[in-house]
């Protein structure tokens, strides 16, 4: 409550001590919480921090461009075997009790061959005696599926139930004669080339069964 005071002809008020008291707004009251401003060592230390990782990340894009025109070859092959074993490791984790699966496609040469359709064309240049049928991919075409097997990796063949096993593997410079080839085992044979070697990988593979009997 206010009591009104008349003192020399002037009407003033007063309020009551609890009122007063009541009427008092702490600093604090009413306004929106701040933070502590951030010291300034650690502020400091965080851009230095990204500043590092930024001139780190460029480097190392500085240092692949570099590798890619100075040596395509190592960077190629390096490239090459990170995206086999990642292969590898994909296959094992989401289809761990599945085969590898290639699909055979038509016969022909080289024109076939670049028609990158994710098939082996069947090579009529290597058919000569001794040689199984040979089927053939570019490793960036999807036959570098077969640098990650090795002998005793079994496989199917798209289309069909038989199962077959890698029995035997070759290998020999690009564009080398195909009597090298001459003694291979086998139904047939699967091939690409290695990433930056001047060097083809062949496989023989044999059948075993069929998914049942490779259970």
């Amino acid at each position: 409550m206010t009591a009104r005071i008349v003192k020399d002809g002037i009407v003033t008020a007063r309020m009551s001590a609890e009122h007063a008291e009541a009427s008092r707004v702490d600093g604090s009251v009413g306004r929106a919480p701040t933070s502590e401003p951030e010291p300034v060592p650690r502020r400091r230390r965080r851009r230095v921090g990204l500043l590092a990782c930024s001139i780190l990340l460029v480097g190392v894009g500085i240092a692949f461009l570099t590798a890619s025109i100075f040596a395509p070859a190592m960077v190629d092959r390096v490239t090459g075997d990170i995206k086999v074993g990642v292969q590898k490791q994909l296959q094992r984790i989401f289809a761990p009790d599945e085969l590898p699966v290639i699909r055979l496609g038509a016969e022909g040469g080289m024109v076939e061959l670049d028609h990158c359709d994710g098939t082996f064309t069947e090579m009529i240049s290597y058919r000569i005696d001794g040689v199984p049928p040979l089927f053939a991919a570019h490793n960036n075409c999807g036959g570098d599926v077969i640098l990650g097997w090795e002998i005793g990796q079994r496989v199917r063949v798209d289309g069909s139930d038989v199962v077959y096993e890698v029995v035997e593997e070759r290998h020999t410079p690009k564009w080398s004669n195909v009597e090298e080839l001459v003694g291979m085992s086998g139904e047939f044979m699967v091939q690409t080339c290695f990433y930056g070697e001047n060097k083809m990988r062949f496989l023989a593979l044999a059948p075993v069964g069929t998914p049942s009997d490779a259970g």
